[in-house]
Formats: C-alpha cells, sequence, structure tokens
C-alpha cells in the first residue's frame, strides 16, 4: 500500500502574527512528505495575510504544495463553520487541522501516515492528553469519515468544545481514537490569552453591556446586551451547590459551571439608557428601569423587585464571554452524545464562495 494523500488544513482569520511564525517552518519540516498539501484558509483577514502569501510563499504556491483560498463572506470568527469549509477543500485521503498559532514538528505528516498505515479505522487526536492544552483543535482523520459524520456542529458558533463533539461523533461512529502524544514536538504551539482567541468573535464586538442579578448563593442571571438590538438570558448556576441538576449536568459532575435547565433565552430589546425592554418571543414584555441612586436597572417580575447591576470591568466581560461560550457549545455537545448522533449539519456544511490563489475565478462550495 502506498502513502496516504494529507491535507494539513490551517484557518486563519487576522492571525497573520501566528502564521509567520509557524507556516514557514511547518512546511520545512515536513518537505520530506511528498504527498502532502497546505491549505490556509484566509477567513475574511483584514491584516494582510493575502499580501504575506502572495509576496513570501510563492515558490510553495507554484509548486502546489500550498494552496491559499480566501472568503469575503464571514463579519466574525466561526471555528465549525470554518474548518468545515477547509476541510470542504481539501483534496487529502488523511485531513489534519493545523491552527495558525500550532508547530507541526518535524515529519510530522510521516507520522501521521504511519499510523493510518497501522490501523484503518482510527482517527488521531490530542484531546484527552494531558500535556496537550495548547494544541486541542489538532485532529487527523480520514476524510470519507469526516464526511459522513457531517463536520462540526454549525450550531456551535462560539468558543470550545467543537473538537470535542466531533472526537465524540468519530467514536459514536466507530472509530477508535489514538493520542498524539509519542513526541512532544507535535504538541507546541504559540501562547497566547483568551483576549486573543476571542477577539474576531460576534459576541466581543457587538456586546453594548452586560447586566447581572444576583439570585441565590449558588445562582446568577446574566443578561447580554447586543448593539443590534438583540440579547441573550440565563442563569448561571453553581452545579456543586445548586440543586436539582439535569441529566447533562449530573453526566458531567467536573464543570462547576453551567446554565439552569440548560437553557438560554434569546429575543430583542429596545429603549435606551434609562429604560430597556426585553421581548423574548412568546413571552411577556419586560422592563427595566435604571435606577440612578442604586446605579442598577430594576425590574419587577411576579411582584418581586430585581435589581440587575451593569458591569463595566473589561476582564469580567471577556471571562463572561469565554464562559457563556464554553456552556452553550458543551450543551450542545452533550445532547449530540446523550442521544448518541453521529451526523448533524442535515441541511448542508461548510458553504460558502472562496476565491483560489489569487484567482477572479469563484469556486462555490456546495
Amino acid at each position: 500500500m502506498g502513502d496516504y494523500k494529507i491535507s494539513f488544513c490551517t484557518v486563519c482569520m487576522n492571525r497573520l502574527h501566528h502564521l509567520k511564525q509557524t507556516l514557514p517552518i511547518n512546511l520545512i519540516n515536513n518537505e520530506n512528505y511528498f504527498d502532502l498539501e497546505f491549505i490556509v484558509l484566509d477567513y475574511n483577514s483584514s491584516d494582510g495575510l493575502e499580501s504575506y502569501i502572495k509576496e513570501s510563499m510563492g515558490s510553495y504556491l507554484q509548486s502546489g504544495r500550498l494552496v491559499y483560498y480566501k472568503t469575503l463572506s464571514p463579519k466574525y470568527f466561526n471555528r465549525s463553520h470554518s474548518r468545515n469549509l477547509v476541510f470542504n477543500l481539501s483534496n487529502g485521503n488523511i485531513i489534519c487541522n493545523i491552527d495558525a498559532d500550532n508547530f507541526t514538528g518535524v515529519n510530522f505528516a510521516k507520522y501521521i501516515n504511519d499510523q493510518f498505515k497501522t490501523r484503518n479505522d482510527i482517527f488521531l487526536t490530542t484531546i484527552g492528553n494531558s500535556n496537550s492544552a495548547d494544541v486541542l483543535g489538532r485532529i487527523c482523520m480520514k476524510k470519507k469519515d469526516f464526511l459522513e459524520i457531517k463536520g462540526y456542529d454549525e450550531r456551535m458558533t462560539d468558543y470550545g468544545f467543537e473538537d470535542y463533539d466531533l472526537v465524540n461523533r468519530l467514536e459514536i461512529n466507530g472509530l477508535k481514537k489514538v493520542f498524539i502524544n509519542s513526541n512532544a514536538e507535535y504538541l507546541r504551539a504559540i501562547k497566547h490569552g483568551n483576549e486573543e482567541r476571542l477577539s474576531n468573535e460576534f459576541v466581543t464586538n457587538n456586546i453594548k453591556s452586560l447586566l447581572l442579578s444576583y439570585l441565590t448563593p449558588s445562582s446568577t442571571c446574566f443578561i447580554f446586551i447586543f448593539n443590534n438590538h438583540k440579547y441573550k438570558k440565563f442563569i448561571l448556576i453553581d452545579t456543586i451547590t445548586f440543586e436539582p441538576l439535569t441529566e447533562i449536568q449530573k453526566a458531567e459532575p467536573s464543570y462547576n459551571l453551567a446554565f439552569f435547565q440548560d437553557q438560554w433565552a434569546e429575543g430583542e430589546w429596545g429603549g435606551d439608557d434609562n429604560e430597556l425592554i426585553i421581548n423574548q418571543k412568546g413571552h411577556p414584555i419586560k422592563k427595566l428601569n435604571f435606577n440612578k441612586k442604586k446605579n442598577c436597572f430594576e425590574s419587577f417580575t411576579n411582584n418581586l423587585l430585581e435589581d440587575y447591576y451593569p458591569i463595566s470591568n473589561k476582564f469580567l466581560i471577556q471571562e463572561a464571554i469565554f464562559q457563556t461560550g464554553l456552556i452553550t457549545n458543551r450543551i450542545l455537545m452533550d445532547k449530540n452524545k446523550l442521544e448518541k448522533r453521529d451526523n448533524v449539519n442535515l441541511n448542508g456544511f461548510g458553504k460558502d464562495t472562496v476565491y483560489r490563489n489569487f484567482e477572479n475565478k469563484i469556486h462555490l462550495v456546495p
């Protein structure tokens, strides 16, 4: 049996400062593996990524070792959609996600090929390896298996757990998980914080205000108010002390934070700085009036006064965005797992229009 054709797939949205460090080294470190392509998907970056690829990667583009695609559609970063798109564009029998801040290590492509030639019914992942915190998105699988489970779940639009969910569904589909752990060089990445992780997200760029209402020692109500007059509301609970827990929460005892009843509400808001009108379809309109003396919004619910305090601390807002995204995606992941769902995205996945290698010709990805 010959060697597998492998595709290293990288999505990049305003991470040129990372890609400049990783891509040239990754190309050199895998130059001995013949049947390998690097695909870079420019997810509508505005930091000069296109110019860098054109000016610095010409020889790799001409040889076909590197293929550059660009989409002009996204305003904000979406991990699930972007990875589905770049995997759909790949030509390899085996596809591997390489985040823009990841180093592959020397001869990683050969390592992948050797693993799949040893056993046919596997996929490679870092999830479950205690030394892999910065490379959790690294996953290698046969493209046919990826297509069979219909990719990453595109309902997951926030940060976190989309890769865990993919791993779960590959296992549900009968594949064996193999850890990438034979060489520490395969698990190296550029360190950075959550501020950079979230910098291109919709929530980060559209949040107008965050309101908190203390309910009990184990629960707090959060309302995210967005610039587009949408809102998201939920009750955050401490699963150690809160009762009763849902079946999903009981199944995930290692997570201390969750949403009450694993639910959140979304709708539209109106008003101004003195009065907020919260409108959720199918529910009574909720009015919040600002009390200048208390520096908070007040609302009466079932004849009980609720105080909603605006949060101005940037770190607290960032942490709230981060944790909210994790919990939202985790709920979707756990539902998939409990229902033993191996495939998602029944209406298609990774759909977009892209340009290949700076051409005017547009390639429509179905």
